[in-house]
């Protein structure tokens, strides 16, 4: 699948856009119109080379640090490097960066990494319009690579890491050679989620609500008195809104004071990450939305349906969500995102766009039976505050997709009239034929069915009921309420005003015309 990514602006647009008071380029060996592919983190301890187009930044670096003028020397490649240092302390490394081909670039003001990380990136993506191009990396790590960032932390730190969201659950855990991970990382890594007693509210809000790296006990079963286990927690935030928990398992052997500052700061670039994560999802995800409203309009099915990676021949079928009573406020974008997490979570394939209230998939459809299942699930694991409806349209290929967006909205609102979650078109096909002859009367105010006759309601629900059950007049009285007698009278009535309910035909066009008064299905359909 494609994934959406910026053409590179140069140097001089990224010092620009950043600001001339916050950096300043100190060297530049093939010019400042050189492009900048994205923000990179230099790691000390990998030999790999760094991205070609990166701009590296040197985390825990300064002009004085031994070895600082190698460390510039071996990112050629790069196209630039960024030193926490006025132009005058970062002079001396200048005939380093001009052997590497790299350009220097100083950073003066008080401004933590992650903020410039973000600048950058920021920077990058304002940088030219949208082109798709595969595989394109964010600094050291492809968008969405977790697993390499949290590769490059642990191979800094020599420590095993894992990343969880705010309620705990697994997104990342490293897989360094020779890094050896406790009970609690293999617990963690085989459930995808904290064990319930070793994840406890008070170390949640501790960590999304500071800024500071935290020390932690493993605590049981895991460790005991004798044998502790440390661990080292940092908050994920992207600015107000936290994201997740950075964990860094020290083992019996704490690591240094000034370790400590360096996870905070990776928790930072983590947050810049998962923010950038986040814009990739919603940029694809967007453009996902527009080739499934495509296909369910018609306009170019099968091309959008190849795009989506869907077989346009193979069985498609759309699947409608939405809240069998909408709300006051309509779950809208957040009904989307659900959806769309939950077919991610499960592996399943699919593609979403949302309409109105309601959430339309398109989704492989081998048998309908099949994605009855899913719908009923996803109701119940999507469905925990407000009650929702999953309705299944028929199987068809690509250029069919309007028809079975047809039939879905049709099982949804059968859905909606019996009170039920989950259902395909063939599951509700009566009620939902009634629901679309109901839809076209009201579409052609002119049709003779309209032209009922002005009989008292008491008598017409009589007809109804008779109809309904076949011209059994006990079972008819019973279904009313009333005596068989009073039943038979009304039956004689109408026949006397010319209803000849002895015809078929005249039987059939009563019926449709009772039925289709009456809001939702008859008890016996």
């Amino acid at each position: 699948m494609e994934q959406v990514e910026y053409l590179e602006p140069s140097l001089a647009q990224v010092i620009e856009r950043i600001g001339s008071d916050y950096v300043s380029v100190v060297a530049a060996p093939r010019g400042t119109e050189v492009p900048i592919a994205g923000p990179a983190i230099h790691d000390p301890l990998s030999a790999a080379p760094p991205r070609p187009g990166a701009m590296v930044l040197l985390v825990g670096l300064t002009a004085e640090t031994p070895g600082a003028a190698e460390t510039i020397r071996r990112l050629t490649g790069a196209a630039a490097a960024v030193l926490r240092s006025d132009e005058e302390g970062a002079a001396p490394l200048a005939e380093a960066a001009a052997e590497a081909g790299v350009a220097l670039v100083a950073l003066r003001a008080a401004m933590s990494w992650s903020h410039v990380h973000t600048l950058v990136e920021d920077a990058v993506l304002l940088g030219d319009s949208l082109v798709a191009v595969p595989n394109r990396d964010l600094g050291s790590v492809s968008v969405g690579d977790l697993g390499a960032l949290v590769n490059a932390i642990a191979e800094t730190l020599d420590r095993p890491v894992g990343i969880v969201d705010t309620q705990w659950r697994l997104l990342a855990y490293s897989a360094v050679p020779g890094q050896i991970n406790d009970a609690l990382q293999r617990d963690v890594i085989l459930n995808r989620a904290v064990p319930a007693g070793n994840a406890p509210r008070e170390t949640r809000r501790l960590l999304l609500t500071s800024d500071r790296a935290l020390r932690f006990r493993t605590g049981a079963p895991y460790d005991d008195v004798d044998h502790r286990i440390w661990r080292i927690g940092a908050g994920i935030r992207g600015g107000p809104e936290p994201l997740g928990m950075l964990w860094i398992l020290e083992g019996r052997e704490q690591l240094a004071a000034d370790r400590l500052v360096l996870v905070e700061e990776f928790a930072r670039l983590a947050g810049a990450h998962l923010l950038r994560m986040r814009t990739a999802r919603t940029v694809d995800r967007e453009r996902r939305g527009e080739l499934v409203g495509q296909a369910l309009d018609g306009k170019d099915p099968r091309k959008a349906c190849h795009r989506l990676g869907l077989d346009p021949d193979s069985g498609i079928a759309v699947l409608a969500v939405a809240e069998v009573v909408p709300g006051d406020s309509p779950l809208g974008e957040h009904l989307l995102d659900g959806v769309a997490t939950y077919f991610d979570a499960y592996r399943r394939s699919a593609a979403c766009v949302l309409r109105g209230d309601t959430v339309y998939c398109l989704v492989p459809a081998p048998d309908l039976a099949a994605l009855r299942d899913i719908a009923s699930h996803l109701t119940l694991r999507l469905g925990l505050r407000r009650r929702l409806a999953a309705a299944v349209g028929g199987r068809v290929s690509a250029d069919d997709l309007p028809r079975s967006r047809h039939q879905a909205d049709l099982t949804l609102a059968a859905l909606r009239a019996s009170g039920a979650t989950a259902a395909t078109i063939d599951d509700v096909r009566a009620a939902a034929t009634l629901i679309e002859l109901r839809s076209l009367l009201d579409d052609h105010p002119g049709l003779l069915l309209h032209e009922a006759d002005q009989s008292p309601s008491d008598v017409t629900d009589s007809v109804l009921a008779w109809i309904e059950c076949h011209g059994d007049v006990r079972a008819a009285a019973q279904r009313l309420g009333v005596h068989p007698n009073t039943l038979r009278y009304r039956i004689r009535r109408l026949t006397a005003n010319g209803l000849d309910l002895t015809d078929p035909d005249t039987r059939l066009i009563t019926w449709l015309r009772l039925r289709l008064r009456h809001e939702g299905p008859s008890p016996t359909s």
